[in-house]
């Protein structure tokens, strides 16, 4: 086994705790067994969703179409969460120079940084190709050689929007570098880039094309969303020579971005790490607050200091701001044509509550707040807090953070649309209730599985237990009223307050279960 493959299998444990998961006592088996139901759901979920895309555009008479759709697909999905990764895996790590000092070549680190996050990109991206990819084959009959060429080509898929995905993301770190307010630099920027990406993304699927057949239009909107991807046209023998033309290019690319950020590593990870110090002679005046007011700001403080915290944790908040802000100056028609949803006002009238309940639940800072005090835990250990006081200030966290977007979207709403009273009402409550859920069952689950011996932020923010289980746990919460509404014909309206009743109960239940678990 080379260093570089050491070096992956390494992080590959340490990334997913796997020696913790099993090798270690009967509790750690259960986190074990969690982690997996949660994975699984989310795997299951995008892997319904592709089967029903391609299933939509089979039935469309458009089977030859899913190669070409599902590249460009997972190419943008992949370029996304790599900007939302890069600066976690690839820069900004604290372990690199302890590395330095071991028997290894910097290439090699390097080496194996990027092969771990091509891995991850490489299982999103199989997610995306192979559903589908089945799904191809059964409808349009395709030859067995363009089928086993198209998903060789999932090897090649990552490497284009990784490159450009950090390109991106080292831009922001060199720009945000030279600010002595680096971390709100960063998130200004790296927010400015989700959102431009998630721009073009709907532009590019909207047609230019008039007149023209179903199949020239889809075309169209792929091509326009990732080029590429016209070379997966399985018309003949030659389109074979795309597949090929679009390996080589891939791999190349790929290639000469490596060796070029191999020159300049260590000073863009040091870009990263580095901090600026305080104007010295500065007087600072000293404020008397309550004990929760006091633990509240350290963590108000700690968490807008932190750039992977916020840009992973307050995303869903983000877009329900500037969506909410977009309403105020395009007209909901408009929006709703980008979004692909043609009777906006209906649809609007019958999920208002829950687009914001959704956007509140995958903001969920309560979920690694506990687990983000690591060493530095016994600190509040020593200090005169009562545990119950360090629950509420994790809770208060997560309410602060869903309070900028739940009012501003609730007012925008209220002014754009014509509700009536109990609608309005319903749009003021269901997704209080769903916030409150979301900040207390994140904390309960952080307080069951909590995880302080990490080196990385990114391991607790994106890939810890209570993460995982959390954010599975808001997606059903979501996802069961609409079913209930969809296949059981219940009315909308009761089915929101219902569940906003339950949700209520079990943050109660939640709340005093959380501050009977001993942290500190």
């Amino acid at each position: 086994m080379n260093k570089t493959t050491l070096l992956l299998k390494t992080q590959i444990y340490n990334y997913f705790s796997l020696n913790e998961l099993f090798h270690s006592e009967k509790k750690r088996s259960n986190f074990a067994f969690i982690t997996a139901v949660g994975i699984f759901t989310l795997l299951a979920l995008l892997s319904g969703y592709n089967i029903m895309t391609a299933l939509a555009l089979a039935k469309m008479g458009q089977a030859q179409l899913i190669p070409a759709y599902m590249v460009s697909v997972s190419n943008f999905i992949i370029l996304v969460f790599t900007v939302l990764r890069s600066n976690g895996i690839l820069f900004g790590c604290r372990d690199y120079e302890m590395l330095s000092s071991l028997p290894v070549q910097a290439k090699e680190i390097i080496s194996s940084k990027f092969g771990f996050l091509y891995l991850l990109n490489f299982l999103l991206g199989i997610l995306f190709m192979l559903p589908a990819g089945i799904i191809w084959q059964i409808y349009a009959s395709a030859h067995l050689l363009f089928f086993f060429m198209y998903l060789a080509s999932a090897v090649f898929v990552p490497f284009v929007p990784m490159c450009i995905a950090s390109l991106l993301g080292v831009l922001v770190t060199v720009v945000s570098s030279k600010f002595r307010r680096k971390n709100i630099v960063s998130l200004v920027f790296s927010f400015a880039v989700l959102g431009g990406l998630l721009g073009i993304g709907i532009y590019s699927m909207q047609t230019g094309a008039s007149g023209g057949s179903l199949g020239v239009i889809l075309m169209e909107q792929v091509s326009r969303l990732y080029p590429l991807s016209a070379w997966f046209r399985y018309t003949n023998y030659f389109s074979l020579a795309g597949n090929v033309g679009f390996w080589s290019l891939s791999a190349l690319v790929f290639c000469i971005f490596v060796k070029i950020v191999e020159c300049r590593y260590a000073r863009l990870n040091s870009y990263v790490l580095q901090y600026h110090a305080a104007s010295p002679g500065r007087k600072a005046n000293l404020k008397k607050h309550s004990v929760f007011t006091a633990v509240y700001l350290k963590e108000m403080g700690r968490y807008f200091s932190s750039y992977l915290w916020v840009l992973n944790t307050g995303l869903g908040v983000v877009l329900l701001c500037v969506t909410s802000l977009a309403l105020c100056v395009v007209s909901p028609e408009i929006l709703g044509t980008y979004a692909g949803i043609e009777d906006v006002d209906l649809f609007l009238g019958q999920y208002a509550p829950l687009i914001i309940a959704a956007m509140l639940s995958i903001s969920c800072p309560a979920a690694s707040a506990i687990s983000l005090e690591g060493r530095n835990l016994w600190v509040l250990q020593s200090i005169p807090l009562s545990n119950k006081t360090f629950i509420k200030s994790k809770i208060a966290l997560t309410l602060t953070v869903h309070a900028i977007g739940y009012m501003l979207s609730v007012a925008v709403f209220l002014i754009r649309f014509q509700f009536n009273a109990i609608w309005s009402f319903t749009l003021l409550a269901v997704p209080a209730c769903y916030s409150v859920f979301t900040a207390v069952q994140g904390t309960y689950i952080n307080c069951c599985f909590p995880r302080f011996d990490w080196d990385n932020e990114m391991v607790v923010v994106k890939q810890s237990i209570s993460v995982i289980l959390s954010g599975v746990i808001g997606m059903i919460c979501i996802a069961v009223p609409v079913l209930l509404h969809w296949f059981l014909g219940l009315p909308n309206v009761g089915v929101l307050w219902g569940m906003a009743a339950i949700l209520i109960v079990l943050s109660v239940i939640l709340y005093f279960k959380a501050c009977g678990k001993k942290i500190i």
